[in-house]
């Protein structure tokens, strides 16, 4: 067993062609491109999907391998979770090795079947960066399919092989980004489950979600104030993440249908940065106290952030109260959360809220 320390980036055309020459900048230990066929598979009952598990056999050559993925920690695109490989004399899922694993509490003798598969072509470099720290970037291009269904893959998982944490960040915060892209939290595995269960599935109660942060903010009343500050800036970010996800995932089509779907939806971006710009000046007090110099630059990048996304939202209300257009206020919307400096930002809030080992 292995814990697997990603970033994952959904990319553009524009983004894959520019990434090779942006590595040639680092000192390349290893590349080649490869293809990797994989197959999901579960029970009729979704026995690892409920369990936020992905089961998988990965075919490359006519090497296959079976991969159990545990949810671990997902923090915006940021992916620290357990992973357990077994080699397999063919690409029929056998479970039998897991018994290896005594930390793992799963049933061996399932009964299995495939529910989907994530094919795709792999470009892959190993690159050495500040620090020795080693970090390997894959490109991954081709497609989910499940049901008659399919969905593109275009994604860069940037992988630490050794080093810190804070390498892996200041190495992706360090590229040349463009616009068009975007940290994500989903994995291939909640892709294809999403794929098979369509977009139809029950909204989250964003009301409800400040309702909570309102009760947090109460029940943290006894704790420091940087333990208090550190809770409620973490279970913002969350929010936010899920917020993103679930809207690009349900799409514009959704919520152009529907003007009161589009005014709920731009509403709750507007409370979450109306909270992030009055409460700035709080979150930099309180975090300074505690935390390395290092850290204020941090909170510079992210109170002018703040105050960016605020204005940018207020004007995409203006926009949409005065022409009524959905589609074009959701458009406006999903640019504004594929720029660059989003990428950055969601960067700064993870070495914000995520313990780090250096």
């Amino acid at each position: 067993m292995t814990d697997e320390v990603e970033l994952k980036l959904v990319v553009n055309q524009q983004f894959a062609d520019f990434l090779a020459r942006e590595i040639s900048n680092f000192r390349v230990l290893k590349q080649e491109t490869i293809f990797l066929g994989n197959c999901y598979y579960d029970t009729h009952e979704g026995y690892f999907s409920r369990r936020k598990m992905g089961l998988r056999v990965r075919r490359q050559d006519e090497h296959f391998t079976l991969t159990l993925k545990t949810g671990g920690c997902v923090t915006g695109g940021l992916h620290i979770r357990p992973e357990y490989n077994i080699e397999l004399n063919s690409e029929t899922p056998d479970l039998s090795g897991l018994k290896q694993f005594p930390e793992l509490d799963v049933t061996t003798d399932l009964a299995l079947s495939p529910v989907f598969s994530t094919d795709f072509t792999r470009r892959m470099w190993l690159v050495e960066c500040a620090n020795g720290a080693e970090i390997e970037i894959a490109l991954d291009q081709g497609e989910i399919r499940a049901t008659g269904r399919r969905e593109p893959i275009d994604e860069v998982e940037f992988e630490l092989k050794q080093g810190k944490l804070s390498d892996l960040l200041t190495f992706v915060g360090g590229l040349s980004l463009n616009d068009g892209i975007r940290l994500s939290s989903v994995s291939k595995a909640q892709r294809g489950y999403q794929l098979i269960a369509g977009k139809g599935r029950q909204l989250t109660d964003w009301i409800s979600k400040w309702s909570e942060l309102s009760a947090l903010e109460k029940t943290a009343a006894g704790e420091s104030a940087v333990e208090k500050t550190q809770e409620i800036l973490t279970a913002l970010f969350n929010m936010e993440q899920q917020l993103i996800e679930e809207t690009i995932m349900v799409g514009i089509d959704y919520f152009a249908a529907d003007f009161l779907r589009t005014v709920e939806r731009i509403s709750a971006f507007f409370n979450l940065y109306h909270y992030y710009s009055e409460n700035s000046r709080f979150f930099e007090t309180t975090l300074k106290t505690e935390q390395a110099e290092s850290v204020q630059d941090i909170l510079i990048e992210l109170i002018e952030s703040h105050i960016y996304l605020f204005e940018q939202i207020r004007d995409i209300i203006r926009l949409h109260s005065e022409n009524k257009d959905n589609r074009l206020a959701m458009s406006k919307l999903m640019k504004l959360l594929h720029q660059a400096q989003y990428v950055k930002r969601m960067l700064n809030l993870i070495r914000l809220t995520v313990k780090q080992n250096g």
